[in-house]
């Protein structure tokens, strides 16, 4: 029976390894559920103007991106797979820069969309409240992904057709199922009405959360257009300091920027009632208990180019699961996971010559 602290920590540095592509590539293949129209207008004044989302990629453009993500995981493991020595809480901050590169469409296809990511920078801490041997393991994992190259393929309508360059890293295609669904969750354009949308708009979409041990759960995004503001680090968790003032020299600056609030919830399917994943079934193993989870996610998006400029989120994952083999033995795993992450566009596109 596979931990699911240890799946979870896999699972965790992949989805982080490929969140930089989230925010870049476009993802429209979530149905709209609703979309909320924008504020009404006096008579003889014109409708708000309808923008999109999606970024205008143009072949030979690179960028680079700055993450820092933390996520803290408080949980507790009882039963066969129980390990009292290890770590019921644990901190993992990691620092990278990465660089995105846009290659021309695959084979001549009109289309399609193809991005090389390559990790220039990636350093790890790790904290614990006891020893933790798998700290050095996890923090080399986090070593490892410098110099890394992943590339994408995207069809038309902004859906990963193929990644390559996670051969060899354990839990791929697990790993890779669960980044296509925060592609879907974390792009700026994620279930938005084609035709674009204005400001005040809002709009939802779901993606099932295939990779979590209890099946049947989908994450819903409800998202809405705010507002269009001076492009900007998106960072209100943090105070203003000394440059406040150039902050507010900013903020008058022209409102190149569209600001994208996005609420995420773990819900369970309307037609779901078995909660064992057929993965699990498959090998023997069935599921239960509970799975919750909420995010929140600010987002500026260029007005001029539909790339991502910055984006700040928060979750919460409270977790009760058992997990029972065909040989009626058990794992009980439950606790909280928390995390916060902030990436952050800082070259300006450039198109090779």
């Amino acid at each position: 029976m596979n931990d699911p602290r240890t799946s979870a920590r896999r699972v965790a540095l992949l989805f982080v390894m490929l969140l930089v592509f989230s925010f870049a590539a476009h993802s429209q293949t979530m149905p709209v559920k609703k979309s909320g129209a924008a504020p009404q207008q006096k008579k003889g004044v014109s409708a708000l103007p309808k923008v999109s989302l999606l970024p205008r990629f143009v072949p030979g453009q690179t960028f680079r991106y700055e993450i820092e993500s933390e996520t803290s995981t408080d949980t507790k493991r009882l039963g066969l797979a129980s390990d009292p020595e290890g770590p019921s809480s644990l901190v993992v901050v990691w620092n990278a820069t990465v660089r995105v590169e846009v290659l021309p469409e695959e084979g001549g296809a009109p289309g399609g969309i193809r991005l090389r990511c390559t990790y220039e920078k990636s350093t790890a801490s790790i904290r614990s409240d006891t020893f933790d041997p798998q700290a050095d393991v996890t923090r080399e994992q986090y070593q490892k992904l410098e110099g890394k190259v992943v590339e994408f393929t995207l069809d038309a309508s902004g859906k990963v057709k193929s990644v390559s360059g996670l051969e060899g890293t354990s839990g791929t295609e697990k790993a890779a199922q669960a980044a296509r669904e925060w592609i879907a969750q974390l792009g700026a354009s994620a279930g938005a009405p084609p035709d674009g949308v204005s400001v005040g708009q809002a709009w939802s979409s779901e993606q099932p959360a295939d990779s979590l041990p209890i099946a049947g759960l989908i994450w819903r995004t409800d998202s809405q257009y705010l507002r269009n503001e001076a492009c900007r680090p998106a960072n209100p968790g943090v105070p203003e300091g000394p440059g406040a003032a150039d902050s507010a020299a900013n903020a008058n600056a022209a409102p190149d920027c569209a600001v994208i609030l996005a609420n995420l919830n773990l819900v369970r399917g309307k037609n779901s009632r078995d909660t064992t994943p057929p993965e699990f079934r498959k090998n023997g193993v069935q599921s239960a208990g509970k799975w919750n989870g909420t995010a929140q996610s600010l987002l500026y998006v260029s007005l001029a180019t539909g790339m991502v400029v910055s984006v700040t989120q928060s979750g919460k994952e409270e977790m009760d699961v058992v997990l029972t083999s065909n040989h009626n033995t058990s794992m009980r795993y439950f606790g909280t996971i928390q995390s916060r992450s902030q990436v952050t566009l800082v070259d300006i596109p450039q198109t090779a010559k």
